[in-house]
């Protein structure tokens, strides 16, 4: 599947709200992140990112 090349402004909106929190990791948001431009949606990214990088 092919990347796209930016998130829209939806899916930015919930990284914010999810990164404000301060639970989380930057290796965790960059995963989230990379996976959501090959397509996932938000909690597919996060359900991975919790699995194969952690908090």
């Amino acid at each position: 599947m092919a990347m796209k090349k930016k998130l829209t402004k939806r899916q930015e909106d919930a990284l914010k709200r999810h990164k404000k929190k301060g639970t989380h990791t930057k290796k965790h948001m960059d995963s989230m992140v990379k996976d959501m431009l090959k397509g996932m949606t938000f909690t597919e990214a996060h359900k991975r990112a919790m699995k194969g990088v952690g908090r």
